[in-house]
């Protein structure tokens, strides 16, 4: 049986379609656990219509405490031998569950899949395409992968951040108490999927369309936080700790510390000089300098000069020099010229 966990949270407007999405599934051995994290909108009322109908759905209600809460909450108490992950304002194709329990698979401990590029992308009666094999002897490839946000193969969709679009085995989780962290509120999947990577043998990549991520303009992703540069700090050193717990910091060290760059252009571009910050240039040079003394950004300033693209290696010197004019005039470009290609 697949358990499907889905966290909810004031999702009314398009609760009935990821709802209806699951139900449509040619897979029938499920079961649909909805994880009401104090909704204050509809969605509680909507959940509660669903489960009147349906058996396999199990409604539980807890006070707001998080997307990774309400995910913990499903894993604790879900029966399936596979997880599978849905936000509350996406879809997933009819065959998506049926994939995953597909014999060849039986064996793996992680099934991936790519993300649809638009919802009439998504993959129903199309050909399945081939599969790709992943064992022991590849985990630093799917763990490059998943720091850097590289494919793993030439035209490929897949988010290996996002933990939807996949298949746990719900008996690793447990047994290495794999959970999503509530000290983080941003890229805390990146540190579940490093947790669970790590404890991997055997991973299977099938390249075809089976969910669709619905990007709207109040995604967490895009709403402005000035605690985000201190989150994704923490996360640096949790992922730190991961790897080295697991002995694979050292054949990583590059990869590590180009992913550190990257999360710290992006403290720079999204929060610290973002347009929508708040704070005084005095303020933006304190937080400048208190991610300048973070000793693991000081070591990944070294790799500056060989990998990332230009933009992000001319902030970095820029920041490295201390010229936080020049390092915010760099990062409000950016910022527009990103804003700007998202809208196309």
């Amino acid at each position: 049986m697949i358990s499907v966990i889905i966290p909810v949270y004031n999702a009314e407007q398009y609760l009935r379609g990821c709802l209806d999405s699951v139900l449509r599934s040619v897979h029938r051995d499920f079961e649909l656990v909805l994880v009401n994290d104090g909704s204050t909108d509809g969605s509680l009322q909507i959940c509660e219509e669903y489960a009147a109908r349906d058996s396999r759905i199990r409604l539980i209600s807890q006070e707001n405490r998080g997307a990774s809460a309400a995910r913990n909450r499903g894993m604790d108490v879900c029966r399936g031998e596979w997880v599978v992950f849905v936000d509350a304002d996406d879809i997933i194709s009819s065959n998506f569950l049926g994939l995953v329990v597909r014999d060849e698979y039986r064996s793996q401990d992680l099934l991936l899949f790519d993300f649809a590029r638009s919802d009439t992308d998504l993959a129903e009666r199309v050909p399945t395409p081939e599969t790709l094999w992943f064992g022991q002897a590849q985990l630093l490839e799917l763990l490059r992968s998943l720091l850097l946000r590289t494919q793993l193969m030439e035209g490929g969709n897949l988010n290996f951040v996002s933990p939807c679009g996949k298949a746990y085995r719900k008996s690793l989780l447990d047994q290495y108490s794999i959970r999503f962290s509530h000290q983080l509120f941003f890229a805390e999947d990146k540190l579940f999927n490093t947790e669970y990577l790590i404890r991997t043998k055997q991973c299977a990549y099938l390249p075809t369309p089976v969910y669709y991520y619905n990007l709207h303009p109040d995604s967490l992703s895009h709403r402005f936080n000035p605690r985000l540069p201190y989150n994704l700090a923490e996360l640096l050193e949790r992922l730190r700790d991961a790897l080295e717990a697991g002995a694979l910091l050292a054949p990583l060290e590059r990869d590590f510390y180009s992913y550190a760059l990257d999360n710290l252009s992006y403290s720079m571009v999204w929060t610290v000089f973002s347009p929508q910050t708040p704070q005084t240039h005095r303020e933006k040079s304190q937080v400048c300098r208190t991610l300048r003394e973070n000793p693991l950004y000081c070591e990944a300033m070294a790799y500056n000069r060989s990998c990332g693209h230009w933009v992000r290696k001319t902030l970095i010197w820029f920041f490295y020099l201390r010229w936080y004019p020049a390092v915010g005039l760099l990062a409000r470009l950016w910022y527009y010229y990103l804003s700007w290609k998202n809208r196309q």
